[in-house]
């Protein structure tokens, strides 16, 4: 039991070196780099500093009860361009390896985290939350967007059409969940139980799903612009096509890993960081296979290829655990790399641009997401205590609602403008506050074991 006087002297500890990282970032800011050689150097210095500044956050946030990727998302804000400028945007885009590489990691985890007998257990609460959330959210921003676009400096020179366009996306991205930061928290808090078993499985499913409403909503959007009134079937097929192909190849890879596991053991967790660095390569290679040699416009997801094969492994083997535990022992460094990097990404200068409509937004979905939960909640007859807290788990947001406003920008170029900078502003606020609530969700459900 740490006492209140460790407390503070750590606190103090914590500070001199954040102080001490502050004065070597201004002293490496006022250098100027010009050799390639040397920016490859200062780009490795950079990441190092980010790392190291997000953990101290982390353990000052820990001390006052935050959670700990709330100090990570922070420390990335501090270092990245928005604020000190000491990683420029074109530093934060040269990490993207490493990014993709935690981003896979942690999808080994999400489908690993998913076991059949406890799905089939909570099946019913799962799929009427995930009806309710995508109908509830959805519906919410939608209007919200039709009926007050007007009053928003931002959207008040878009077409009564553009705006149910930017109306419809809005509302999709808007039932985005992030599951790497449900995990993280889950992970911290070492939480079990229905609670969080159900939130894992509605964040996790919703993580793919959200991936088939946004293809319907951009083939209704395009209708709506063109007034064609056609369904492009061959959108859809192809995108079936997809992730069918995803969750093949993941299941293949799956048994893999457990062949791996069975016959080889050791090293596992070198194996898996080669697996999920592999698994965004081969990808982009399959890809651009399909498409050179047989004309067939193919892309692979690799994080719905690395949860599936997380998910194979935990069902259809017997080392489901052991599989976990190697993950677990990873976690940290994955978790600090991924968040600060996120935090280093999120735009501040898009929250500054639109922050009327963006703080609009974020309390018009969090009124959708707590009408859908409570009415899951009290339709699948939920204790009273989860249906009262349950909104506060689906709070944060990350990189795929991100990238589904990027592809809608790429579609509709007369708004995705508006779309992007909305989107930014909205996930800038709700990565920052959703760690919080879903921490306290947990705590005050009981279901956390630790901090």
């Amino acid at each position: 039991m740490v006492t209140n006087g460790q407390k503070r002297k750590n606190l103090i500890t914590y500070f001199f070196i954040l102080v001490l990282m502050t004065l070597l970032v201004l002293w490496l800011i006022s250098h100027d780099v010009d050799s390639s050689w040397h920016q490859a150097g200062l780009t490795n210095l950079s990441l190092g500093v980010l790392l190291l500044t997000a953990y101290v956050c982390s353990r000052i946030l820990k001390i006052v009860k935050l959670p700990l990727i709330s100090g990570y998302i922070f420390a990335g804000i501090i270092i990245g361009p928005y604020v000190s400028g000491f990683l420029t945007v074109d530093m934060v885009e040269r990490l993207r390896l490493a990014d993709d590489l935690a981003l896979n990691f942690i999808a080994f985890t999400a489908g690993g985290s998913l076991q059949m007998k406890s799905l089939r257990k909570l099946g019913r609460s799962i799929v009427l939350n995930i009806i309710l959330l995508t109908s509830v959210v959805f519906g919410l921003v939608f209007f919200f967007v039709v009926f007050s676009g007007r009053n928003f400096n931002l959207t008040d020179d878009l077409t009564s059409v553009q705006l149910i366009v930017l109306a419809v996306l809005l509302g999709v991205v808007s039932v985005a969940r992030s599951p790497s930061s449900a995990i993280a928290i889950i992970s911290e808090c070492r939480a079990s139980g229905k609670f969080t078993e159900t939130v894992l499985g509605v964040t996790v499913a919703m993580d793919v799903l959200i991936i088939v409403f946004f293809t319907f909503a951009l083939t209704i959007s395009k209708i709506i612009l063109t007034g064609s009134g056609v369904i492009d079937h061959h959108v859809l097929a192809a995108l079936s096509l997809e992730m069918a192909v995803s969750f093949i190849l993941g299941g293949i890879l799956g048994k893999g890993i457990s062949v791996y596991m069975n016959r080889v053991g050791h090293d596992l967790l070198l194996f898996l960081l080669f697996i999920a660095f592999g698994a965004t390569k081969v990808s982009a290679w399959m890809s651009g296979f399909m498409e050179y040699h047989f004309h067939i416009s193919l892309h692979l997801e690799p994080l719905l290829i690395c949860m599936s094969a997380g998910f194979f492994v935990q069902n259809f083997s017997k080392n489901g655990g052991y599989f976990l535990e190697v993950l677990n022992r990873m976690a940290l460094p994955i978790y600090v790399v991924f968040f600060s990097l996120a935090g280093a990404s999120l735009s501040l200068e898009a929250l500054k641009a639109c922050w009327p409509i963006a703080l609009c937004l974020v309390f018009v979905r969090a009124t959708g997401i707590f009408l859908a939960t409570w009415l899951a909640g009290t339709i699948s007859a939920a204790p009273p205590v989860h249906t009262r807290h349950a909104w506060m788990a689906y709070i944060t947001q990350a990189g795929v609602a991100i990238g589904l406003a990027q592809l809608a920008n790429s579609q509709f170029p007369e708004i995705g403008g508006y779309l992007i900078t909305i989107v930014l502003a909205v996930i800038t606020i709700n990565q920052i506050v959703g760690p919080v609530t879903f921490k306290v969700a947990l705590h005050r459900v009981k279901e956390a074991r630790g901090d």
